[in-house]
């Protein structure tokens, strides 16, 4: 047993808990030694480092979790909150199993601080894939084949900075938006569908190009956000010797949904030598509405200290202290669905899209 380690669950599944940004899960592990024994502590060690490394994938960009060196055993058990195993198999020499860990996220971060590494943790607003794709003149989203869609079932369930989810496909989203309006970028249909399913929405237009071992597809990728303008990107994929086409699409899938993380990254990185704090009013509509409120505020890591000042039945004035910029901490409150505005020399949250603020000032 590894010194500082305790094991959730032995043969079993560890108990369904939420996902979070320092929960690393699926990590597989297959070691040999001279002894049951030493072979799954060898396996529990190796697992544990292997967790470590997929979280600073998550949490850094590439260049610079390159620069974060995998520390000794030592340093990562203190890291380490707790584990599970599932899927354990055993012999005389051997042992296998599936791991779950979770990490303390107050040492990572100081982890990463103390190398000067920056990082992200803060969680992009859902983004909802419409998966359109093309093939021989044939272009589908809803229809069936859709090997493209097929392709992204796969990856949208991954954990991540950016939760990626499918659409059901049911009448009420065919009628919403059709493969037209998907591909000509319909604000309006697509802020409809964005707003059935509370998230962001990505057209992620694929078509497939050649022949027998020299085919290919290209992808081409608008991110619609309701804070900003479209992102436009696109990505390639050729088909590899040995590869089937829907194994190209699953990558070409990855492909995007790394490049979705690694620009929100970029994007939120906080610049934890900044800090700020900041007085603001949030209009309400009733006690349960500022405790909906009040939870998404408490779901956002960079608030260090917030603070209840007053309460009225329209209004509460609270006191936050954060972490990185005023516009880091605007650009985390929008993926909760908050807007952080200044009038004068008062600072406001209010829910994006509505006219509370408007309504608590007489502003026109």
């Amino acid at each position: 047993m590894i010194a500082g380690i305790f094991v959730l669950a032995t043969g079993a599944a560890m108990p369904a808990v939420a996902q979070d940004l320092y929960t690393v899960s699926g990590v597989h592990v297959d070691q040999r030694a001279d002894s049951a024994t030493q072979a799954r502590e060898v396996a529990l060690a190796s697992g544990q480092r292997a967790a470590f490394s997929h979280l600073m994938d998550r949490l850094t960009v590439s260049n610079a979790g390159a620069g974060v060196a995998v520390p000794d055993q030592r340093t990562i058990t203190n890291m380490v909150r707790d584990f599970g195993v599932s899927n354990e198999k055993t012999s005389s020499v051997r042992y296998i199993a599936d791991m779950t860990v979770r990490f303390k996220p107050d040492q990572v971060r100081a982890f990463l601080r103390a190398r000067n590494v920056p990082f992200a943790e803060t969680t992009a607003r859902k983004v909802l894939i419409l998966p359109v794709y093309s093939d021989q003149g044939y272009t589908s989203l809803w229809d069936d084949p859709n090997p493209w869609r097929d392709a992204w079932s796969t990856v949208a369930n991954q954990s991540g900075l950016v939760p990626v989810t499918l659409a059901v496909g049911d009448l009420a989203d065919i009628g919403t938006v059709s493969v037209d309006q998907a591909q000509s970028g319909d604000l309006a249909a697509i802020d409809k569908i964005g707003q059935r399913y509370g998230a962001n929405v990505a057209v992620v237009d694929a078509t497939l190009t050649g022949t027998g071992d020299g085919q290919a597809v290209d992808v081409s990728v608008t991110r619609y956000d309701a804070t900003g303008a479209p992102q436009v990107f696109g990505v390639h994929e050729n088909l590899a010797a040995g590869e089937s086409v829907a194994e190209m699409l699953q990558h070409a899938a990855q492909d995007v949904r790394s490049r979705l993380e690694s620009d929100w990254k970029q994007a939120s990185m906080i610049d934890y030598g900044a800090s700020g704090e900041l007085m603001v009013f949030v209009p309400i509509t009733s006690m349960d509405d500022w405790a909906g409120i009040e939870n998404r505020l408490e779901n956002l890591p960079m608030i260090k200290l917030m603070r209840v000042v007053a309460m009225s039945r329209r209004e509460v004035q609270v006191y936050v202290e954060f972490a990185g910029t005023p516009d880091q901490f605007r650009v985390a409150l929008a993926q909760q669905n908050l807007d952080l505005q200044q009038i004068d020399q008062l600072w406001f949250i209010e829910p994006l899209g509505s006219d509370r603020l408007t309504k608590l000032t007489g502003n026109p």
